[in-house]
């Protein structure tokens, strides 16, 4: 019996419908239902019951799931073996990591990563959702979190703090201290389940959100136009030109950026080295992620021109 089959077996089981499936294994939806019933042809049996709300597990074949989730985890970790294998010989190595520290930290890291080290190549996956290492989606990931969950191990680079920013000219408008007397751009998900999110839910009335977006990104790019506050990262509200931080919400949020791998890939050399690397390479943009940066003091053109004419 090939496990080809089985894992469509189990995907329809998991996911409850077809579309689900297919988009957990990244085929089509024909295809998922074409190979279904080719196994079920094959063996004689019927192993779902078709419902309107989609593909449940016949009474008698519901004994196959538990079986079939220990071959599933066995299947992963012969993936992520193989695969630490080839890391500590030559190959890609995949990062994911999320939208605010790529934008703020991490694209420029790799960039010079790149350069100094030529045989090795980064596939850079920007993603603010969960990344499944179960699954082999990414050898390192850079993500915040207040602790890592018991499958990562890793290093801690520095801590990612949180504050309330809005245009000038929204702030001069609406000098208000209550959360509800302000317009408020709020998170959508998968960042609904992060710190932010809980501290949205514990003081901001829904009907004062004037608008959701799953990036921060995305957050920071409408509170410049000055529609209302965002709770940001600091490593993306203090560079902007256009935010200040609202004294009327001092109140900050803080977290750890950790640089981590699953537990069964921190045998390659390769990924240690890496890790290792960026761990370094966040650490020195501490103070733009803690919320000590200041903003580089830019040359005039007189100045420019003076240290032309001394150099000359």
């Amino acid at each position: 019996m090939a496990w080809d089959d089985l894992r469509y077996v189990l995907a329809v089981a998991d996911q409850g419908t077809l579309s689900g499936a297919a988009r957990a294994l990244g085929v089509n939806h024909s295809t998922v239902m074409r190979r279904i019933s080719a196994f079920e042809s094959k063996k004689g049996v019927q192993v779902f019951d078709r419902t309107g709300g989609g593909y449940l597990l016949t009474p008698e074949a519901r004994h196959l799931l538990a079986p079939l989730r220990a071959i599933d985890d066995q299947v992963n970790a012969l993936d992520r073996s193989i695969a630490r294998l080839g890391l500590e010989l030559d190959g890609p190595v995949r990062i994911t990591t999320s939208d605010t520290i790529a934008l703020a930290s991490l694209a420029g890291h790799v960039a010079d990563f790149q350069s100094r080290h030529k045989g090795t190549n980064v596939e850079l996956n920007i993603n603010n959702s969960y990344v499944d290492f179960k699954k082999m989606e990414a050898d390192i990931t850079v993500r915040p979190a207040n602790a890592l969950p018991p499958d990562l191990v890793g290093q801690h680079a520095c801590d990612i703090l949180l504050h309330v920013y809005a245009t000038p000219s929204y702030l001069e408008g609406n000098r208000r201290n209550s959360y509800s007397a302000h317009r408020w751009l709020g998170v959508a998900p998968p960042l609904t389940a992060t710190m932010v999110g809980e501290w949205e839910r514990r003081n901001i009335p829904d009907s004062a959100i004037t608008l959701r977006s799953n990036s921060f990104v995305g957050l920071r790019g409408v509170a410049e136009t000055g529609l209302g506050l965002a709770l940001l990262p600091c490593c993306l509200g203090d560079p902007s030109p256009n935010l200040i931080r609202a004294d009327c919400f001092p109140e900050a949020l803080s977290t750890s950026i950790w640089v981590a791998t699953h537990k069964d890939m921190i045998g390659s050399v390769k990924v240690q080295s890496v890790m290792s690397w960026f761990v370094q390479a966040i650490g020195k943009d501490a103070n733009l992620f803690e919320g000590r940066w200041s903003e580089p003091v830019r040359q005039s053109t007189s100045q420019k021109n003076l240290a032309r004419m001394d150099g000359a």
